[in-house]
């Protein structure tokens, strides 16, 4: 454990300089929590055409209803150099519009470090704790954060956990994973050069329209790193070390511990808001 929390302290005081020092924690309110409710204002976006999809039956009555789903249809860039990457326009947190590569072989969204200044996210005093992202090339640094919300074309989702990493090409500014993807059907049209993006049915029981995958998921995340930012603290006092060094890494160490706090809280405060059972919640 401790060879494991010591690593990315080494790396913040070596090379992450845009980490800013330690202040004073903000509450996180109910009223924040409305940024993560979908609008109801219709925006202009590429074409969308309404799929019929019947969602209930009752033959005895001769009832039938039936719930129209979307499907979206969202113009790509179709090379990256010789890669053939599914480079796509997002919009995030309702104002930047950035370049993003689809990758069904991401779990979460990844963005940029340049996306995340232009975000600003490095500019606010929450939301940046240090950890790792797993890659083909092995672990990565990067920076744990809440991106408001993503909207691709009509397709749109709130309060997606985002991996901060250093810039992997001049092309995009990032991945969508299968957190965004899972709950649409996806179809690439190479021939027209658009992504089909096609809402799936109502599923039973989707608290803030995510699976009880998605909800163990993040609380297992997000409480472990609490946890083992909490012990690594609990155990500073048994190292032997330069006191100004042991200085810097208790500081470094009680802020991360803090913005692991601070982005639990934040989980579940939204798990609350969407009536998330406890038995898919881990503290």
């Amino acid at each position: 454990m401790k060879k494991r929390l010591l690593f990315p302290v080494f790396i913040y005081l070596c090379l992450i300089p845009v980490l800013a020092s330690a202040g004073s924690a903000p509450v996180f309110s109910d009223q924040d929590l409305d940024r993560y409710r979908k609008p109801s204002e219709s925006m202009t976006q590429p074409a969308e055409q309404p799929v019929p999809a019947v969602v209930n039956r009752d033959h005895g009555n001769k009832k039938e209803e039936q719930q129209t789903l979307r499907k979206i249809e969202v113009p790509y860039t179709a090379f990256e150099g010789s890669s053939r990457r599914v480079i796509i326009p997002v919009q995030l947190n309702g104002s930047v519009t950035a370049r993003m590569a689809l990758d069904t072989g991401s779990p979460g969204m990844i963005i940029f470090d340049r996306l995340a200044n232009r975000l600003g996210l490095f500019e606010k005093d929450d939301g940046k704790l240090l950890t790792y992202s797993a890659g083909i090339g092995g672990n990565a640094p990067s920076i744990l954060t809440i991106v408001d919300s993503v909207q691709v074309g009509r397709a749109e989702d709130r309060f997606i956990p985002t991996s901060i990493v250093a810039s992997l090409s001049d092309a995009f500014d990032g991945l969508i994973g299968m957190d965004f993807m899972a709950n649409y059907a996806i179809r690439i049209d190479t021939a027209r050069r658009v992504v089909v993006f096609e809402e799936l049915p109502d599923r039973d029981h989707m608290p803030g329209g995510h699976d009880e995958m998605w909800w163990r998921s993040n609380f297992r995340n997000f409480a472990s790193m609490r946890a083992e930012w909490k012990q690594f603290i609990a155990s500073l006092n048994a190292q032997k070390m330069d006191r100004d060094y042991f200085d810097r890494v208790k500081q470094f160490a009680d802020k991360q511990y803090r913005e692991a706090d601070r982005l639990f809280t934040r989980l579940n405060s939204y798990a609350v808001t969407n009536s998330v059972p406890m038995h898919w919640r881990h503290y």
